[in-house]
């Protein structure tokens, strides 16, 4: 049974504050901290992060796929953030925590916004997930929730009302261009009766030859059925997305790159099981875009972070009950 809307808000707001860099200098350097939402409209997809980096820098990230990935990426020097606080601005882009909700906006470049997110479950945290020697990653995440507002694209306006969304906060100490990749996804169904949620990830070394974590969150309603982890879910992944990128940003930052990789799966499979439940998953890859973060183990080294849009087909049986959910899901694959 979920909780009420009074203690739902009151569990969010207490897991999901800003954590802020420790305060030794060298532990600054490489501290990582993002807030990331998720939007499934009718047929578009809404991403939009704010990020911290080393040495108190920000941007605000804004990519909104419809057919194609389009966006932007806003740097801003000198982000306001309070750690213990869930309220920020980062320029003309910001985040906060009214009445229980979330507010998400960006009156700045690329695709404008603002969107009012509802909590619709509980929260989840993992802390400390080894992201190689020294390299650790904590993660929060919502994964349910409602969407309400606007979204503007090249002149043209979409509003929406109660859409499915999906919040994460991760925070830690890493380098991009470190020994670590991940594949991380979120499906929902496409009929808003059907009341299965599924988020999964799986970490790894860069060459992905080596699995260090893997997680199947599953969700009915406001509540987590079942968390799968490490070696109660097995990935596969078969194939390759291999036409070009139909957007990344920022675009300077695509001329250090091909044209195609083949960093991003076709299809990406999973298993997950504990005694008598099962749990499985197939998430076919169609249209993606990245975006581009420069390397900070070498010098003129690009890091692609891909997000594609895709189709998941997840069927099981939890808590004595069948578990059917198609729909739309975003994929995200990252290759340290």
């Amino acid at each position: 049974m979920s909780p009420s809307p009074a203690r739902l808000s009151a569990l969010v707001a207490d897991a999901d504050p800003w954590r802020g860099p420790p305060f030794e200098i060298e532990a600054r350097r490489d501290y990582k901290e993002w807030q990331h939402f998720v939007v499934f409209g009718e047929d578009w997809t809404l991403l939009f992060n704010l990020s911290l980096e080393g040495g108190g820098a920000g941007k605000a990230i804004t990519v909104v796929c419809r057919g194609a990935w389009q966006g932007h990426v806003a740097r801003c020097p000198r982000p306001e953030v309070r750690p213990g606080r869930m309220d920020a601005m980062f320029d003309r882009a910001a985040m906060r925590w009214r009445g229980g909700r979330y507010e998400i906006l960006n009156h700045g470049d690329g695709a404008r916004m603002e969107v009012v997110l509802t909590p619709a479950s509980v929260p989840s945290l993992s802390h400390h997930i080894r992201l190689g020697p020294g390299a650790h990653l904590s993660w929060c995440l919502v994964p349910r929730l409602l969407a309400s507002g606007w979204v503007e694209i090249e002149g043209q306006r979409l509003s929406f009302e109660g859409r499915p969304a999906y919040h994460d906060h991760n925070w830690g100490r890493f380098r991009w261009g470190g020994d670590f990749s991940w594949e991380w996804g979120c499906a929902v169904p496409r009929d808003p009766v059907v009341p299965w949620t599924v988020v999964f990830s799986r970490m790894n070394d860069r060459a992905r030859t080596r699995t260090t974590a893997t997680s199947v969150f599953l969700l009915r309603g406001g509540a987590i059925v079942r968390y799968f982890r490490n070696a109660e879910a097995r990935f596969t992944t078969e194939g390759a997305v291999e036409a070009r990128p139909s957007g990344r940003v920022p675009a300077a930052a695509a001329l250090l790159l091909p044209d195609q990789d083949r960093d991003v799966p076709r299809w990406t499979r999973f298993e997950a099981c504990r005694g008598g439940e099962s749990l499985s998953g197939e998430v076919e890859a169609h249209v993606r875009g990245q975006i581009l973060v420069p390397s900070e183990t070498d010098v003129r080294g690009v890091v692609r972070l891909n997000e594609a849009h895709a189709r998941a087909r997840i069927r099981g049986v939890c808590a004595g009950e069948a578990v059917e959910l198609d729909g739309p899901c975003l994929l995200e694959v990252v290759r340290g």
